[in-house]
């Protein structure tokens, strides 16, 4: 089963924050995908970013879907998401939409302290 990884985050000043995450989830073995506001930081994602196998690249466009839209489509592919997050809440989703799209939701911080793929805090 693939494991994949959303950030949600808005805007280039979250530029390092973003690439702390890649690397982590990386070295967990998971594959990361970001889903970015800010058209810069969408751009430098997109340019060092490839899609799982079994999933069109196009059929992800961060230009083109919504985060709901996003999720949905991984979920349909039999991906198991976990959505991370350096705020306080997740201000693209109501919580209760991200509770039916996702199986974890887990704060940045936790996520890099997380050496060896611990557990991660289910809703």
């Amino acid at each position: 089963m693939v494991f994949s990884v959303i950030l949600f985050g808005a805007g280039l000043d979250k530029l390092y924050e973003a690439v702390a995450f890649l690397a982590a989830a990386r070295a967990r073995g998971q594959i990361p995908l970001l889903f970015l506001r800010g058209p810069a930081l969408q751009a430098h994602v997109h340019n060092r970013w490839s899609a799982p196998r079994g999933l069109k690249a196009s059929r992800l466009s961060f230009n083109h879907q919504s985060p709901q839209a996003l999720l949905d489509e991984l979920r349909t592919h039999g991906a198991r998401v976990y959505a991370c997050s350096a705020w306080a809440h997740l201000s693209d989703l109501a919580p209760a939409t991200v509770a039916a799209r996702v199986d974890a939701v887990i704060g940045l911080n936790a996520f890099l302290a997380q050496s060896q793929g611990g557990p991660l805090l289910h809703l």
